[in-house]
């Protein structure tokens, strides 16, 4: 059973409202945000799940699907590769040392956020061939560090969609299939059923709601490109602290 201090009871609560509150002005960004800091006080294993829950959550409480501009075709062809991936990273999340870990996201965050800062433009369309690799690795990084899972995808849908509405929907709608299966997946492999994720969950759910709301009411105060840069900052600082603790755990 977890034991969850005080302080550490402040810590999850501050991370979930600050990742959430981002997430809510960005659209974006919780679980990247998220998972690099609280594992300062939570096992990865339990951080994972958790931020996963709670994406769920807000997910289906705010999700507008615009079913005249999904398609299909793209949702069905990331499917198959990104159930692959979730598989292999769960795998990945159980078996491996927690330092492996840690160190691997620590390197994918700051590289997320780097490329969020720099925002390389690209408009050339890619060959759909190209869902495999895209779906594989979104699934990967879903299962094994519940971050930066939305990243592939979003890249393959703007390479294949001109119109921003039909990625919008096309995303959303692949997403609700995405942590739909994640959750199973975390379930069968006994993620989810562990009794401390409760306690977490009765700290993390009203800091998330709290975070999403006044982030929402941000929204609309800020540029889009102000958004980015503060995300890239937190992602890149986020993940720096993570080599810095496993530098010093391991040192």
């Amino acid at each position: 059973m977890l034991e969850l201090d005080s302080t550490g009871a402040v810590v999850v609560g501050a991370v979930v409202f600050l990742a959430f509150f981002v997430r809510g002005v960005s659209g974006f960004g919780s679980a990247t945000i998220a998972i690099p800091l609280m594992v300062h006080v939570v096992p990865l294993k339990l951080a994972v799940p958790l931020l996963l829950v709670l994406d769920f959550l807000s997910t289906l409480a705010t999700i507008r699907i615009d079913r005249a501009q999904l398609v299909k075709t793209e949702v069905k062809r990331l499917i198959p590769w990104a159930m692959i991936g979730v598989l292999t990273g769960v795998f990945l999340l159980v078996r491996l040392p927690p330092a492996l870990l840690l160190s691997g996201l620590g390197v994918l965050v700051i590289a997320f956020g780097v490329r969020t800062l720099v925002r390389p433009v690209g408009d050339q369309a890619v060959s759909r061939w190209w869902a495999a690799p895209a779906g594989f690795t979104g699934g990967l990084f879903g299962g094994m560090y519940g971050s930066g899972a939305a990243m592939p995808y979003m890249i393959y849908l703007t390479h294949r969609l001109r119109d921003k509405r039909r990625v919008r929907a096309t995303f959303s709608g692949f997403a609700i299939f995405d942590y739909a299966f994640r959750l199973v997946t975390f379930l069968l492999t006994g993620l989810l059923l562990q009794r401390a994720l409760g306690v977490v969950l009765l700290i993390g759910v009203p800091a998330m709601a709290a975070g999403f709301y006044l982030g929402n009411r941000v929204h609309h105060r800020i540029s889009n490109e102000q958004a980015l840069r503060v995300v890239a900052v937190l992602l890149i600082l986020s993940g720096l602290s993570l080599i810095a603790k496993v530098a010093l755990t391991e040192g």
